[in-house]
């Protein structure tokens, strides 16, 4: 049965009362806990850690160790326009370490990471190719990493290089 409100006063007093629950309904639904934010951080740092060994490895021309921040399944599409399917032909970095770019160092920024899902992130930053032979070669990389017994490793890579600038 419903009840008629009988004067305004009562009226705007469950109006009150109504947004009030509406507006902790929303906030609730869509607040961020303190657990979900350190629980970021964690994953953060995790992808950033692995972004790092990852460039560590390319930068000591260690082909097979760089292969391994990637899944099995994964696609690379290279800088240059080359794409490699899966673990064992993202290996060919020894081509690019070794003769394409022999002795390069890959340098990072941090980058953002994004969440897709539990299992999902997007990772992005600027990056640097410093090589012994000349100019550093600067560019972005796009990343989509996916959690893999307890590792965050590369499904997707996507490195650009930025063209030079003009004089």
């Amino acid at each position: 049965m419903l009840k008629t409100i009988g004067n305004a006063s009562e009226c705007k007093r469950t109006s009150l009362i109504l947004i009030v629950l509406v507006s902790a309904w929303a906030c609730s639904t869509n607040a961020i806990t303190k657990n979900e934010t350190l629980n970021m951080q964690r994953i953060e740092e995790e992808i950033v850690k692995e972004t790092t060994a990852f460039a560590d490895a390319w930068g000591k021309g260690d082909a097979k160790s760089a292969a391994s921040f990637f899944t099995e399944d994964a696609v690379r599409v290279g800088a240059f326009g080359d794409v490699q399917h899966g673990r064992a032909e993202i290996a060919a970095y020894d081509k690019l370490l070794h003769q394409t770019m022999p002795g390069a160092k890959l340098k990072q920024e941090r980058g953002i990471v994004g969440m897709i899902s539990a299992k999902l992130a997007v990772w992005q930053a600027g990056i640097e190719i410093a090589s012994p032979a000349g100019p550093s070669l600067k560019g972005h990389v796009v990343q989509v990493m996916k959690k893999v017994e307890g590792r965050w490793l590369i499904l997707e890579a996507h490195p650009k290089l930025f063209p030079p600038l003009p004089p």
